[in-house]
């Protein structure tokens, strides 16, 4: 790395001008109100997040010779081994677990805003929009709460091969199977031991919860792909010393933040690898300039974080409160002894590995503080529970430290063993039993959110039955039909905009049409008037009916009375 004097100074001045102008910048933009930041950064987050994207890309080739090398040095078997690996990882997600949503209605706005950035450069879900001819429009969009790391990712694939559901699938299929080749990685880089780094890989990927949720459209697979390669390449700079390899690094950190919230808490797990490795770096000009590169790509997330900060999230009460800990311990807790839903014999193979000998006594405190802080955070949180509807989805976002140790342990386990071949084999063909037997498991879709689940496929056939590019279908999810390729609006737009109403008569004649929703059977007064005005309002003719447990699923065509 530089060193000279007046490099030193130089870098020095510019990391200086690089911090003034951001505190510059956000003091500016801090200052507006709410509602007029939030139409600022629809704009500005994808402007943001594509520079972003476009250093990670360059500083990828840049460092792409040193990063090949090391799957360069492996033996023969290994890559083989490895790349079995991966594709049991895609495999496993692409075949076996089903392709359903099982966040609603989140999975729909991740695709949605995703459709938005690619087609409009708008971070925003779209309230009412067209899709006439081709073309895609959005007359009325609103700003979401979440982080737009992911929904970023699926425009850039959007812009390559179009919008669908089916490729936000894939895509996690995808992130999965690249987080078992960052798992290996870090082991590499942190135990030297190719066993162990093969070890925590497969023990990764053979996690049912991962499978699971590799083959949604949620974003924890990409947040904990994203934070991975993050460690991995502080790691890699660690061990390389080079500008390329702390460009990748600055470059990766802001975007590794924006997928969940929770993801800042990867800082001080790296601040604890610099500290326990190499704390000199500390002193370096270069590693803070390189820092202040990192502040500015993660400005406009910073002023995201500013906007929500007053937000419910859904919470009557206290969001996050040392009251739910107790009851979000023993469930959380107990999750890892289950044996049901996360094999007990990973919680015994992690237990191993944090405690059986001394070695790597840094390497486990590091890995030992990421799945503490990964686990932990969410146990004082109001919907924390891994009994809670779907929020078991939290626990992904702590399996690679898990696994890392796990794999540690069963390493360690093995070569206790491995003298003895026959005894290794049959040891290895019961972990892999033990592990298989989770796959009735895995493809079940399970009873949580199933009405959701109905609403969706019954969406599905509802769509089509009508003229998608002239007819117009009122909804309270109108993204979903906005990315299958509809005209959609909100159910409320006869309430706030009957203007808008009128439009749509005048413009689709016959052809409007209203869905009768899960929103329209829940018990919220203010949900089912939108729904209730409708059919006072107009005449309804019925074109699709589905009911079930008590609930309606219809579409209606409507015209005025």
């Amino acid at each position: 790395m530089i060193s000279t004097n007046r490099s030193k100074t130089l870098w020095s001045v510019t990391a200086l001008i690089v911090l003034a102008g951001a505190a510059v910048f956000f003091y500016h933009m801090s200052r507006f109100d709410t509602d007029t930041l939030r139409v600022r950064l629809i704009k500005l987050l994808p402007i943001w997040l594509e520079i972003n994207f476009t250093l990670i890309v360059i500083a990828f080739a840049l460092c792409s010779r040193t990063l090949f090398s090391e799957f360069v040095s492996l033996e023969r078997r290994h890559k083989y081994y490895l790349a079995a690996i991966v594709l049991l990882a895609f495999g496993a997600a692409f075949f076996i677990a089903p392709r359903v949503h099982r966040i609603f209605y989140d999975e729909n706005i991740y695709l949605n805003i995703g459709q938005n950035i690619a087609y409009l450069g708008r971070a925003s879900m779209c309230n009412d929009g067209d899709n006439i001819y081709g073309v895609y429009k959005c007359s009325v969009d609103e700003f979401n709460k979440q982080p737009y790391g992911y929904p970023f990712l699926l425009a850039m694939a959007f812009r390559l091969v179009g919008s669908s559901e089916a490729l936000g699938h894939l895509l996690n299929n995808i992130f999965f199977a690249a987080s078992a080749v960052v798992v290996f990685l870090i082991a590499r880089n942190l135990f030297g031991d190719i066993r162990v780094s093969l070890c925590s890989s497969l023990i990764y990927v053979l996690i049912p919860h991962n499978i699971i949720w590799g083959n949604t459209a949620a974003v924890e697979p990409s947040t904990a792909l994203f934070t991975g390669m993050t460690v991995m390449a502080l790691l890699h700079f660690l061990k390389e010393k080079t500008m390329s390899a702390l460009f990748l690094f600055s470059a990766l950190l802001p975007l590794s933040l924006q997928f969940r919230f929770e993801s800042i808490l990867i800082l001080p797990v790296l601040l604890m690898l610099i500290v326990l490795n190499d704390w000199k770096i500390l002193k370096t000009r270069e590693f803070y300039l390189f820092m202040a590169l990192s502040l500015v790509l993660a400005l406009a997330h910073m002023l995201q974080l500013y906007t929500v900060r007053g937000d419910s999230w859904g919470a009557s009460g206290a969001k996050m409160s040392l009251s739910f800990m107790l009851h979000n311990l023993k469930t959380n807790g107990m999750f890892y002894l289950d044996d049901k839903r996360f094999p007990m014999i990973v919680t015994l193979l992690f237990a191993v590995g944090v405690f059986y000998k001394r070695d790597y006594l840094r390497e486990r405190l590091v890995i030992a503080a990421w799945f503490l802080l990964f686990w932990g955070v969410f146990l004082t949180f109001y919907a924390g529970s891994y009994d809670y509807g779907q929020d078991v989805r939290y626990s992904v976002v702590s399996y690679m430290p898990l696994s890392l140790l796990a794999g540690l342990g069963l390493s360690r386990l093995w070569s206790i063993v491995v003298s003895r071949k026959y005894i290794t084999v049959a040891a290895g063909v019961i972990f892999v039993m033990l592990i298989l037997a989770r796959i009735p498991y895995i493809r079940a879709e399970g009873e949580e959110a199933w009405e959701c689940r109905v609403d969706h496929v019954q969406a599905r056939e509802m769509f089509s039955m009508v003229d998608r590019e002239n007819s117009v279908i009122l909804t309270h999810n109108p993204g979903m039909f906005l990315l299958w390729g509809a005209n959609a609006a909100q159910t409320s737009t006869l309430t706030y905009n009957t203007n808008r109403m009128n439009y749509f008569f005048e413009r689709y004649g016959k052809n409007v049409y209203f869905h009768y929703n899960y929103w329209c059977n829940v018990d919220n007064p203010v949900q089912k008037k939108f729904c209730q005005d409708i059919l006072n309002t107009f005449e309804c003719e019925r074109i699709s009916f589905y009911t079930v447990q008590n609930r309606i699923f219809a579409l209606y065509r409507i015209k005025r009375k």
